[in-house]
């Protein structure tokens, strides 16, 4: 076992350490130190590296992160374990440990264990909620994903279980508010588990960097109230589709699209949101949020120079109760641009978005793509 190197452009900014809070397990960054570090490698390699991340629900944010890496002979992917721990200097701090085992298959068994405190904003729920409105709260969860996908086609199709536990709190509201008004469920302490299954498909030539190829994910979880405590029975579903076209001059066409409904007396802070560095750049996270939310995205990325690249994107999406409530006077639209430093020849690259919306610009400085 030997340490590995670390570009230093990835020392200060490896930022994949901090994904959106509910994010499922085979989003987690380990993929991002399998293809950072491991790329054609078959012997174990660990890593030990600073953080440093800006967004706009974080400010700026620093922290550590770890992991090791590793694979047995006729082994499609590496396996890995990753750790990391963040704080921002809006008092949010989380510890993130994360694992992904694969078999000569093709199938994926991926765990993921956090532990978050993380002061927020809560702005209603529906689409037409205001931005002066927003109030204050404290959201602390530690949460254990599961999830175990058996390879049907392999190298494309993988399907299995998946299993969410967690427990929350949601605290330090603003009295008078909406949150304290005991109208919103969620307020206060639950413990839940969610049984599911899940589904992949993925035929792209990189997971990091795609020029080619297609990516879905199908996913759905049901939360009973015999299991845990301080909640109703409710269930989430989702899913994700993208797509890469390439174009003459190494340029590179991507769109996607993603759909997320919750059903029951789902606890506000799992109700689908737009928002944040994947959906809706241009939005801090959560800022609009209700029973379903939808979102549809392009991205035109274009080589500069070298390891340099620019990106244009336009995206647009929004919230509803329900499908049938869904309105084409109330759509999200935003858009901006970006630049790109690839930090290895796996695709990584170090990525910053200046993005409009329809309340502002925001600066994203972190790394791999919205998709």
């Amino acid at each position: 076992m030997r340490r590995r190197a670390i570009p230093l452009a990835a020392v200060a900014l490896l930022c994949a350490a901090t994904p959106p809070p509910d994010v499922p397990p085979t989003e987690a960054p380990v993929e991002v130190q399998r293809e950072v570090l491991a790329k054609g490698k078959r012997h174990p390699e660990w890593f030990a590296i600073p953080v440093l991340f800006w967004l706009p629900e974080t400010r700026l944010g620093f922290g550590a992160a770890g992991g090791l890496h590793f694979a047995g002979t006729g082994e499609r992917r590496s396996s890995s374990v990753f750790a990391v721990a963040v704080y921002t200097l809006n008092r949010q701090g989380s510890l993130d440990l994360s694992a992904e085992l694969w078999t000569t298959a093709g199938s994926l068994l991926a765990a993921r264990t956090r532990g978050v405190v993380f002061p927020d904003r809560f702005y209603g729920i529906g689409p037409e909620t205001s931005e002066a409105d927003g109030e204050g709260f404290t959201r602390s969860y530690a949460e254990l994903g599961l999830l175990g996908e058996l390879a049907v086609l392999p190298g494309r199709l993988r399907m299995g279980p998946r299993l969410d536990l967690r427990t929350e709190r949601v605290d330090e509201v603003e009295p008078g508010g909406i949150l304290a008004s005991g109208e919103v469920a969620g307020v206060g302490r639950f413990t839940a588990l969610g049984v599911g299954l899940s589904a992949t498909w993925d035929t792209r030539d990189t997971p990091l960097w795609a020029t080619r190829g297609t990516f879905a994910q199908g996913w759905f979880l049901g939360y009973p109230s015999t299991i845990g405590n301080g909640h109703e029975v409710f269930a989430r579903l989702g899913g994700e589709v993208r797509g890469f076209l390439p174009l003459p001059g190494r340029v590179v066409l991507g769109g996607a699209a993603y759909f997320e409904e919750a059903h029951g007396e789902t606890p506000f802070a799992l109700l689908p949101k737009l928002g944040s560095t994947r959906w809706l750049r241009g939005y801090r996270e959560g800022r609009f949020r209700d029973r379903l939310a939808w979102a549809a995205q392009t991205e035109v990325r274009v080589p500069v120079r070298g390891r340099l690249a620019a990106t244009g994107f336009l995206a647009a999406g929004d919230v509803a109760p329900s499908l049938g409530e869904l309105r084409w006077d109330t759509i999200k639209v935003a858009g901006g641009g970006g630049l790109r430093w690839r930090l290895t020849d796996g695709g990584a690259h170090v990525r910053a978005d200046v993005a409009a919306g329809g309340e502002g610009v925001e600066v994203y400085v972190t790394l791999l793509e919205a998709f």
